[in-house]
């Protein structure tokens, strides 16, 4: 189909009714097919539903069991937890390991927790209180666990430094990516804890501060965190919780001799550091296994689940007006054993998640996809994975283009972006094409395993078989947007004029397909589900 590109822009911003209507049963897959496996549905999953739309339901068990839904819980939660990032204080030539191995490897530590646990059906509160962690190959040559040689691939492991074990909370994984200064004093990494587990940032509080307190002279500082009141709002319950993790501070952080091991023998630092005794809201405790308990025990640590599956998955902030579903969500979570697949199970199957494209408050609006949603739909309708020297360029800036495609770094973009720019467009559009020549010739070479173009043979032409290319056509649109369009309709007149076109420049059938085929990739309704 062929729209002007401004369509794309304006998009967001659109509303079809004034009254809101679930979304049509196969726009519905869709969404559900890509936010819980990261694919679109097959021709087959989408003529079952265009024939019978209470198949849905059906189908979304089937993709909750499905090989991509972990990937796509990790794909999801990387933008709560921000670790997949590239700026380490030490880096793989430190380690003998290569840049591809190291930088895939370091940051997924925390989300391949949060994999198993959605994917066994595992309690939620493993997350924090698990004794276990996940490493592979290269995170065993690294770091000190209990990896076994002869596996492969991501395993469960465990760490053998003397490292207590409370799930994510004693990850190389987390607290490479979040680090700490002397004058900080683990406080960053507490507000990670809060923020990432309990939906509190203290760094989005309002701040009543005093412009009297001197902040070049560290004493008067630490003074003003003790007796401030603007100043001990905050740390009277962060200041205990980063007393957890002097067990990761680093004395010299560009040193991998010294952030490999966890130190059982910094614990106590806080003494002579901050005063300040470990603690979690008055509830006092000594190690990080104390604290992954305290956490599982807070009621806000599930209700901070709810409220981020229920973002993640409808694309805006949660407002006032959803305490009701959010209450509903819970609900449905503690009763179901705090598995993350019932969760996303009671979200996906609400009201608000189903609704059509509506300006009405409370909904879900028209979602763009995200980097790694764009790139792994691609590939799952065509086999195309964009790399550079073994590195995925939609998940990289140091050699593709994360940011320019939208997604956050982990460091200084934070989240995805929700509306359509320039450099987002030109990488969609790169990756298309290259996408398109690619499936376009290996269905060509291999027509018994076409993906896309398994009605032709590359010799047809308007002139000579019309119908065929017309055909040819229809299942485009059925594979990609999952639609049946009429072999008189307009986007097949449209798209075979195009076709012309093509091949009136390049006289090559197999160059004109791929053209068309990179048109529909970029089209607005392929970006936006």
């Amino acid at each position: 189909m062929v729209r002007p590109l401004l369509f794309c822009l304006a998009l967001t911003s659109c509303s079809t009714t004034d009254t809101v209507q679930p979304l049509p049963a196969n726009e519905l897959l869709t969404r559900l097919s890509l936010d819980i496996r990261g694919v679109r549905p097959s021709v087959a999953e989408y003529e079952r539903v265009l024939d019978d739309p209470e198949a849905i339901d059906a189908l979304v068990d089937d993709y909750l069991q499905d090989p991509g839904f972990g990937p796509r819980v990790m794909d999801l939660w990387s933008e709560v937890y921000l670790t997949r990032s590239e700026g380490y204080n030490v880096g793989p030539d430190s380690f003998g390991v290569t840049a591809a191995a190291f930088y895939s490897s370091i940051g997924e530590e925390p989300l391949r927790i949060l994999e198993r646990v959605a994917t066994e059906d595992l309690p939620y509160t493993d997350v924090v209180t698990a004794d276990w962690t996940m490493a592979n190959e290269t995170t065993a040559s690294l770091w000190h666990t209990d990896y076994s040689a002869t596996q492969s691939g991501w395993q469960p492991a465990q760490y053998t430094d003397g490292r207590p074990h409370s799930g994510v909370l004693t990850t190389n994984g987390m607290w490479w990516r979040y680090g700490s200064t002397d004058s900080n004093a683990n406080r960053k990494r507490a507000n990670q804890v809060s923020r990432i587990f309990l939906c509190n940032d203290y760094l989005v509080r309002p701040i009543d501060f005093d412009r009297n307190v001197n902040l070049l002279d560290q004493d008067a500082v630490e003074d003003a965190l003790r007796t401030n009141p603007g100043c001990v709002n905050c740390h009277v319950s962060l200041d205990p919780l980063a007393s957890y993790f002097w067990g990761f501070y680093y004395v010299n952080s560009d040193s991998a001799a010294d952030i490999v091991p966890y130190h059982p023998e910094r614990e106590a630092q806080w003494r002579s550091r901050t005063g300040v005794a470990p603690g979690f809201y008055g509830e006092p405790g000594y190690t990080l296994a104390d604290l992954g308990q305290q956490i599982a025990a807070d009621n806000r640590f599930p209700e901070c689940a709810v409220q981020q599956t229920w973002e993640l998955f409808l694309r805006r902030d949660a407002a006032e007006l959803d305490a009701a579903s959010l209450s509903r969500h819970r609900d449905a979570f503690l009763s179901e054993g705090m598995t993350l697949r019932s969760l996303i199970r009671s979200v996906t199957d609400s009201p608000e998640y189903r609704s059509g494209p509506t300006d009405d408050a409370g909904y879900v609006p028209r979602k763009m996809a995200t980097a790694s949603l764009l790139s792994s739909q691609i590939e799952g309708l065509t086999g195309f994975s964009w790399t550079r020297n073994g590195i995925d360029v939609m998940s990289s800036d140091r050699v593709g283009f994360q940011t320019l495609a939208g997604a956050p770094d982990g460091d200084t973009v934070t989240a995805s972006s929700r509306h359509p720019n320039a450099t987002l467009l030109l990488v969609q559009e790169r990756l298309a094409e290259a996408a398109a020549t690619t499936v376009a010739e290996q269905d060509r070479q291999d027509p018994s395993n076409a993906r896309l173009f398994g009605r032709i043979d590359f010799s047809e032409t308007p002139d000579t078989d019309r119908a065929t290319m017309a055909g040819q056509v229809q299942d485009l649109h059925l594979a990609i947007y999952g639609r049946r369009v009429d072999a008189d309709g307009p986007e097949v007149d449209a798209n075979l004029a195009l076709w012309t076109d093509l091949y009136g420049v390049t006289n090559d059938t197999q160059t004109a397909w791929a053209g068309v085929l990179a048109v529909l990739l970029r089209d607005p309704d392929f970006l936006f589900y």
